[in-house]
């Protein structure tokens, strides 16, 4: 169906993973990790044309209210909206429509690649083939705006909580449009089990082994044999907290390990232990311990 829409309208394709947009648009923040890529952006004025993004996307209007003009694909009636600051568009990545307005509106926009949807879609949802997510323009939805928040945040701090906190954004971002603004609205399959010892196994073994590595919820998933979300909610239930959070933690004992032994230097016990950077390593261990890194060396003498 890409191919055929695609061929017949040939919409201008905004892919939110480059650095580098179509004319007319351009990204002052751009972030990807993994199936995630967060973004500010500008818009020039649109005469007329119809657009489509590479990913799943929520654009979140961050700009004076503004008049648009739009029509879905596969619709030959024009719609005609204010959106307003704080207001949302939804688009399925293989859905182009048409577009018109005379600002210059700026947005914060969350894109989601289309490999990681489905396969929520599919193991998530327990459904077979593509998912349609329907074009939604100037919405007001408080879960997407919440979610937002946690993305801009993240896009500040140049994502400072790496891969793992990003797509877990994502897979509660996708699991809310999927059930909101799919072709249909399942009912998602409560989880209520957690994960099976062989399966804690394999993953704990896998992130003592990739510490200091980007990891991601897709990786952790694929080695539980479990959608990203189904995942998440086992592995909470099993440990009694999110794998953000357990990594996190995992990462600031063996950080302790090494100011208790190790003589190098806490920057480079920071990025031995697997954070960004000595000032990540000493936020989170202040929070925990009550005391920054240099602190905790110290009263070991």
């Amino acid at each position: 169906m890409r191919s055929t829409w695609r061929e017949h309208l040939r919409p201008d394709l905004i892919d939110f993973a480059s650095s580098e947009p179509p004319g007319g648009f351009s990204f002052s923040e751009h972030l990807s990790a993994g199936p995630v890529t967060l973004t500010r952006g500008i818009s020039r004025p649109i005469e007329g044309r119809y657009l489509a993004a590479a990913q799943v996307t929520v654009a979140i209007h961050d700009g004076k209210s503004f008049e648009m003009d739009w029509r879905r694909a596969e619709s030959d009636r024009i719609q005609s909206s204010i959106v307003s600051h704080g207001q949302a568009h939804v688009g399925d990545a293989r859905l182009p429509f048409w577009v018109r307005y005379r600002a210059s509106p700026s947005f914060f926009a969350i894109a989601l690649d289309e490999a990681f949807v489905t396969e929520i879609w599919q193991k998530g949802f327990d459904r077979e083939g593509d998912f349609t997510i329907r074009t939604s323009i100037g919405i007001e939805d408080p879960v997407i705006a919440r979610l937002g928040t946690l993305g801009r945040r993240e896009l500040s701090e140049g994502g400072a909580g790496g891969r793992l906190y990003l797509e877990g954004l994502a897979t509660l971002l996708t699991v809310h449009l999927l059930r909101g603004y799919g072709s249909s609205r399942p009912a998602l399959p409560q989880y209520r089990g957690g994960l099976a010892p062989r399966q804690m196994r394999r993953v704990l073994d896998y992130i003592d082994a990739h510490l200091t590595d980007e990891l991601g919820l897709v990786d952790l998933a694929t080695i539980a044999g479990l959608s990203p979300n189904h995942f998440g909610e086992a592995f909470k239930t099993s440990v009694g907290k999110s794998p953000h959070r357990f990594v996190m933690e995992r990462r600031l004992q063996h950080a302790m390990e090494l100011l208790r032994k190790d003589e190098r230097s806490i920057a480079e016990i920071a990025q031995a232990a697997g954070f960004s950077s000595q000032s990540r390593l000493t936020q989170n261990f202040r929070r925990v311990t009550g005391l920054t890194p240099g602190q905790f060396r110290r009263s070991l003498r």
